[in-house]
C-alpha cells in the first residue's frame, strides 16, 4: 500500500523564500559597505583639510611679521592686500616669488605660504561644487584670521554632488601682538 502525500512543491516554495531573504540580506550588506566606503573617503578628506588648515596657521605663526600686519593697518577693520598678505578671497591666486636665490620680504613669504597651501589642498581634497576651495579673511573687530577650507563631500544618496554637499572646516587664528 502506497500512501500519497498531499504536500507537493512545498519545499520548493521554502527554498524560494529562503533565496529571497538571503538576497535582500546580501543587498543590504553591499549597501552598508558602499556607505562605509563613502564615509571613509569623507573622513580622509576632512582629516587632510584639517591638517592643511592647521599647516597654514603654523606657517602664519612662523611669519609673525606678516601675520600681524593687519593690526597696524590704516584701517584695521578693512586692511588692503598689502597690509594683509595672508588674506585670500579664494579667487585671486597669490603671486609666488622665488626665495631660493633672493631674500624675500615677509609679505612675499606669506604669498608663497598661501600658494603652497592651496596647491596641497587642491592636490588631495576633491574640489567643492561651490567653486571656492579656500579663503583667509581678517576680522578686524576681533583682530583675528578666519581660515576656511571647502571640499566636496559627495552626495550621500549616490546622486551627483550639489553645492549643499560641500563640507567646510574653519579655524580662527589670533596672531600675536607686536
Amino acid at each position: 500500500m502506497h500512501i500519497r502525500s498531499r504536500q507537493r512543491g512545498i519545499s520548493l516554495i521554502e527554498v524560494l523564500v529562503a533565496v529571497v531573504v538571503f538576497s535582500v540580506g546580501v543587498m543590504g550588506l553591499a549597501l552598508m559597505q558602499a556607505k562605509g566606503a563613502q564615509a571613509t573617503k569623507q573622513a580622509g578628506s576632512r582629516g587632510y583639510a584639517v591638517a592643511q588648515v592647521r599647516s597654514l596657521m603654523d606657517a602664519m605663526r612662523g611669519n609673525n611679521a606678516a601675520a600681524a600686519l593687519p593690526r597696524t593697518a590704516v584701517d584695521p577693520a578693512n586692511p588692503t592686500s598689502a597690509e594683509c598678505p595672508y588674506c585670500f578671497d579664494g579667487k585671486t591666486a597669490p603671486t609666488v616669488t622665488d626665495c631660493s636665490s633672493a631674500t624675500c620680504t615677509s609679505q612675499q613669504m606669506a604669498a608663497n605660504d598661501l600658494a603652497e597651501w592651496l596647491d596641497r589642498l587642491r592636490a588631495a581634497a576633491p574640489g567643492p561644487v561651490s567653486g571656492v576651495m579656500a579663503n583667509v579673511v581678517w576680522n578686524g573687530s576681533l583682530g583675528m584670521y578666519t581660515i576656511t577650507a571647502r571640499w566636496s563631500g559627495g552626495a550621500m544618496d549616490g546622486s551627483a554632488p550639489q553645492a549643499g554637499d560641500d563640507l567646510t572646516y574653519t579655524l580662527n587664528y589670533l596672531p600675536p601682538q607686536n
